[in-house]
């Protein structure tokens, strides 16, 4: 047998005899692809949170109303009186759209007088606002080109001396926050967000795990508390991750001039909240792993597909629930929400009190379990030393 043989065979033998390496080459994939399967299963955004303002209050603006609700790109959540009350649903992200039926719509469209409707779109989200955008001129187009006029015609409210006036309804819109749809605007901070926390997580992850690979980690056990093993770890991750947030942010909106609207400090905040949710996650599976390898690959499995989960690109609504779930409980998920918030919004702490409070239970749940990990392998590690003393 030459040599390429021999060697080619015992690689073979590794990937066979190597549990982990199988799990990677086999197991990830297939599990990555079923995921990215169910997440996209919906082929496209559906049910866009969307509030009515009916000014008009006639047959045909209902009829509008009613087109919107059976088509399945938009659901109505609200329908209030004045475009302000519309306004402040989106501000506070209880929409994404608003359709603005302006007054005397019906009585323009039956003079021939010039007539349209407003939609306002959040554009924090470009997939949002390009399906909204899209699929809400679809709606109007093809209410203006006959489903009103035949309806009203048959209950003898036109006539034929409306229907010679007929002119239709144009279609207007405003895009709010990223109003010229730039991907720069939109993709970047997401981007960003992922690596932040791809790097965290690894750094972190190896933290523990190198030291029981060095032989260590026992000693390290019986002579420190957890307190005292917790904050020599994390604080010095949490200073470089603190400094990459700085750096990471004022290269996009210093460097590349991205414009932006809300508070760094706000920014600095929410990052710090997120590095903090990230270590701690990073150090329980660094405390639970055997080896670096191993630990890498917990950490892998949890930072490459976050950003896809994140609901910043495909939206968390358009998910299928399973998946859905797994999205809110990743940390990334809470801190380009809050990047969104302040960056693209303008918004102030207040409307990120969730994102804040789910980030610390993060971190503190990540604490936990390296503190139950601590106390079993602190037993363990100390009966070596009992047998020993009393021998």
């Amino acid at each position: 047998m030459s040599n390429f043989s021999r060697l080619l065979l015992q690689e073979w033998r590794n990937i066979y005899t190597n549990k982990t390496i199988r799990l990677v080459l086999f197991v990830v994939p297939l599990l990555y692809m079923t995921l990215f399967g169910f997440l996209y299963s919906q082929k496209k955004v559906m049910e866009i949170p969307t509030v009515l303002v009916d000014a008009d209050q006639s047959e045909l603006s209902r009829e509008l109303y009613r087109a919107f609700e059976v088509d399945q790109t938009f659901r109505i959540t609200h329908i209030v009186g004045t475009e302000a009350e519309a306004m402040n649903l989106i501000d506070r992200g209880q929409a994404h759209m608003a359709v603005i039926i302006p007054a005397d719509l019906e009585k323009d469209v039956k003079a021939g007088r010039e007539a349209e409707v407003l939609t306002v779109i959040d554009g924090s989200n470009m997939l949002i606002s390009n399906t909204a955008v899209r699929a809400a001129n679809t709606v109007i187009k093809t209410v203006s080109a006959g489903v009103t006029l035949k309806k009203l015609e048959a209950q003898g409210g036109w006539g034929e001396e409306g229907k010679n006036l007929f002119t239709g309804i144009d279609y207007r819109y405003r895009v709010l926050y990223n109003p010229t749809f730039s991907y720069l605007t939109f993709m970047v901070f997401g981007l960003a967000g992922t690596v932040l926390q791809q790097v965290l997580f690894l750094g972190v992850a190896l933290s523990v795990a190198q030291q029981k690979e060095a032989g260590t980690w026992s000693s390290t056990l019986r002579e420190n508390g957890f307190w005292t093993i917790a904050l020599s770890k994390l604080l010095p991750y949490l200073l470089v991750a603190t400094f990459n947030l700085m750096l990471t942010f004022v290269l996009l909106l210093k460097g590349f001039e991205i414009p932006y609207h809300g508070s760094t400090a706000h920014l600095l905040i929410v990052g710090t909240a997120f590095n903090l949710a990230v270590l701690a996650i990073g150090f329980a599976i660094s405390f639970w792993s055997k080896d670096q390898l191993q630990a890498t690959q917990i950490a892998m499995l949890i930072a490459v597909p976050s950003f896809m989960l994140s609901g910043y690109t495909w939206p968390l609504m358009s998910m299928p629930a399973a998946v859905s779930a797994i999205g809110k409980s990743l940390p990334l998920t809470y801190f380009l929400n809050g990047v969104r918030e302040i960056l693209n919004k303008g918004h102030d702490l207040s409307y990120l009190t969730h994102d804040l409070a789910v980030l610390a239970f993060m971190a503190l749940l990540g604490l936990f379990a390296a503190y139950v990990a601590y106390q079993f392998q602190t037993r363990k590690a100390a009966l070596p030393e009992a047998e020993s003393t009393s021998a």
